[in-house]
């Protein structure tokens, strides 16, 4: 278990694990209105797809609350507002305030489920930034 104050990594695993439940509701309503809307003739095959990306965003959701019993951090509050979503954690003892805005969950909703769909993400990269301050989104469900 790490030590000392919050860090940059404790705040992204926080970020990952409230956007990635937001995701899982998107995906399974999705999936109902597929299944509801009457518009296909073979819903099955969308809703299978939708079911693999679902067992992806599981899999990253139960690597990142691993992740989270590793470093000692528990999120106590989750609030949604008209900005967006307010969550109270704990981080070994130390405790903190998120505030996520809606613009930044779309953005990051967008990419997540494109990365639990298997698509490419690369599109989502600034071609400006320096090629050594670039990052690909990963997966923490696909680290080593």
């Amino acid at each position: 278990m790490n030590r000392g104050p919050i860090a940059e990594t404790d705040r992204i695993l926080v970020k990952r694990y409230l956007v990635t439940q937001m995701v899982l509701t998107a995906f399974d309503r999705d999936k109902g209105n597929i299944q509801n809307s009457g518009y296909f003739k073979t819903p099955s095959l969308y809703t299978d797809i939708i079911d693999k990306a679902i067992d992806e965003a599981i899999k990253e959701l139960t690597s990142v609350r691993k992740a989270f019993r590793n470093r000692g951090i528990k999120v106590y509050d989750e609030r949604k507002t008209n900005l967006g979503v307010d969550a109270k954690f704990m981080c070994r003892g130390y405790h903190d305030n998120m505030q996520l805005r809606w613009a930044f969950i779309t953005a990051e909703a967008t990419v997540l489920m494109r990365l639990f769909l298997g698509l490419d993400v690369n599109h989502y990269i600034n071609p400006s930034v320096p090629e050594e301050m670039r990052q690909v989104p990963t997966l923490f469900s696909h680290e080593p």
